[in-house]
């Protein structure tokens, strides 16, 4: 190998190594060009074996036992096995690259060096060698070293992966661009449609619904809808409750996560209850043969046959009394069974659930069981409130203008059943009287960075009083409903816009404009689990303020939120947040 390259010749001073004032009669562009290559700890020897010049750590190896140079390699202080070192210096004159490793012992600590030995062109043809050694020890200690930080990385994933699998939530995240970097086991276990399916690496931000929502969490927005899912062949109907995150490292949205929460028992168990306060639960027994032994008027009006006196009887008045002849007769077969059954009546749209379980009995087994009529449970009203909150109170990242309070029309007194109904779910939610929450002043403060404003409050409307759950710019936990603006967003559940409030003949005169500074305003709906609007997210400006659509939007985005945690303090009242 040709090591006398083409470099211009530089001073010769530069490039000789001086040790114990003898300078390395060695030609500077061969010196350059080697030891500039070099990992550090070489030196260079003649055809005679040598040693011609030192690097500065080759120097410095043993500092008490310097390497005169004109000395033959293997007589070298450092080498523990100098016959090996001289046949190595014996197979590159033959033209052979020869590796190997030297055990060496500095300071009283063993080491071992990795050692190349090359033939190169010398001066005027002449055949010298380059010997390069690395301290391997310390390489691979550090690489020992790595291999046990990985291991204990691999060791924490597998512990994070172990908890989020036996999680029975369903969880996902995705990076920045909308990649899956994670699905845990329920979330496979959810068996999610093909518009909503997960799978690592794969990009979900066209995906329909669940795509935009996605995007949403990605621009640093948390998204909290609730959904319900038809049944189908391998799964039962279901509700979902999801919760769409941004997740910040350093303060920059790096990823998204979602959170899938099955709350279908819990729907369950609101619809018995309120079939059982609507008095539209019926409970029966059947014996073996499928026989009425026992039941009530109410079941045989849930499902038409007052004259009933079997399951057959009760099959007769369903849609498909084929499925619910084929249920009862599994579950009277043998004891311990269950029924789980939805059912739909044939000549009316009410909608049946029959459970029970079979119990052992002296010809058989029995079937004790309970009806129920879904239809009105389901809660029409309440689904229309949400609806009209989606659809006309800015919610639900629909991207169009959302129906507003008019500010120039004087209010109407609002309906007394309305009125009361809301006041009776606001009471429910138990934040009267309650703690300001740390989670509604966390997203008060998110509202006054958001729009640049010095007051902004989660205002509860109660029967003569507005209550600040949450607040930021205003030492006030509550006002006189004299004194508020967010009375005519719960009243009409629409979020109302103010640029002025002196110039709107509705709010001109409010005592809030004169007392409290209260110029421009914005708000919008905060909903407790029900639907009813109980209050409003709002943000206040001391002066005349152009509030824009994305201002009303991210405004909509953080009351859905606020509506979140409502429905969270109600689940648990102990709960801070």
């Amino acid at each position: 190998m040709d090591l006398r390259p083409s470099l211009d010749p530089a001073p010769t001073d530069r490039h000789e190594v001086v040790r114990e004032g003898v300078p390395s009669p060695m030609p500077a562009d061969l010196y350059k060009t080697v030891f500039e290559a070099s990992f550090g700890l070489s030196l260079v020897a003649d055809g005679e074996g040598r040693i011609r010049a030192l690097s500065d750590a080759a120097a410095d190896l043993f500092p008490s036992r310097r390497v005169a140079l004109g000395s033959q390699v293997q007589e070298a202080p450092w080498w523990a096995e100098p016959d090996r070192v001289a046949e190595s210096v014996r197979l590159a004159r033959g033209g052979l690259l020869d590796r190997f490793l030297a055990p060496i012992r500095r300071d009283g600590v063993e080491s071992t060096l990795l050692v190349d030995v090359q033939s190169v062109d010398g001066p005027d043809g002449e055949l010298w060698f380059l010997l390069e050694a690395r301290d391997v020890t310390t390489l691979l200690a550090s690489e020992a070293h790595l291999q046990d930080a990985h291991m204990a990385l691999d060791r924490e994933r597998a512990q994070l992966r172990a908890v989020l699998d036996a999680t029975p939530d369903a969880i996902a995240s995705v990076d920045a661009e909308g990649r899956v970097l994670v699905v845990n086991q329920s979330a496979r276990d959810l068996g999610l449609d093909a518009d909503e399916a997960l799978f690592l690496g794969e990009p979900v931000l066209e995906r329909g619904t669940w795509g935009a929502y996605w995007r949403r969490a990605l621009s640093g927005e948390t998204v909290r809808t609730r959904v319900r899912r038809a049944a189908s062949d391998v799964r039962p109907a279901e509700w979902l409750d999801l919760a769409f995150a941004p997740v910040r490292v350093g303060g920059e949205v790096r990823g998204a996560v979602v959170a899938v929460v099955d709350v279908t028992s819990r729907i369950h168990a609101e619809e018995i209850e309120g079939a059982v306060e609507a008095g539209l639960v019926g409970t029966f027994v059947l014996d073996a043969h499928g026989h009425l032994v026992r039941s009530t008027a109410v079941l045989r009006a849930l499902f038409g046959r007052p004259g009933a006196r079997s399951a057959e009887d009760l099959a007769d008045g369903l849609l498909d009394p084929e499925v619910a002849r084929a249920a009862f007769r599994d579950v009277l077969a043998a004891p311990g069974r269950t029924l789980d059954l939805r059912v739909r009546l044939a000549d009316n749209p009410a909608s049946l659930w029959i459970r029970g379980t079979s119990i052992p009995s002296e010809d058989g087994s029995r079937l004790v069981g309970v009806a129920y009529d879904t239809t009105p449970i389901q809660d029409a009203d309440a689904a229309e409130r949400w609806a009209d909150l989606v659809d006309a109170g800015g919610w639900g990242g629909q991207g169009t203008t959302a129906e507003t309070v008019d500010i120039g029309v004087l209010a109407a007194p609002p309906d007394p059943a309305i009125l009361a109904a809301r006041l009776d779910a606001l009471r429910r939610t138990g934040l009267l009287g309650a703690e300001p929450s740390e989670s509604f002043e966390e997203l008060t403060r998110l509202v006054s960075a958001s729009l640049g404003v010095p007051v902004s409050l989660v205002s509860l409307v109660d029967e003569d009083r507005q209550v600040f759950a949450g607040r930021t710019g205003t030492d006030l936990t509550e006002t006189p409903l004299s004194h508020s603006f967010c009375q005519h967003v719960a009243n009409e559940r629409r979020p109302m816009v103010v640029d002025d409030a002196r110039t709107a003949p509705r709010l001109a005169d409010n005592p809030a404009v004169g007392a409290m500074d209260v110029i421009a305003y914005l708000g919008v709906p905060v909903a407790a689990p029900d639907g009813h609007v109980i209050g409003a997210l709002c943000a206040i400006d001391h002066t005349p303020h152009a509030w824009t659509e994305d201002d009303l939007r991210l405004l909509s985005s953080l009351a859905e939120a606020v509506t979140a945690e409502v429905a969270a303090h109600q689940a648990d009242p102990s709960s801070d947040s």
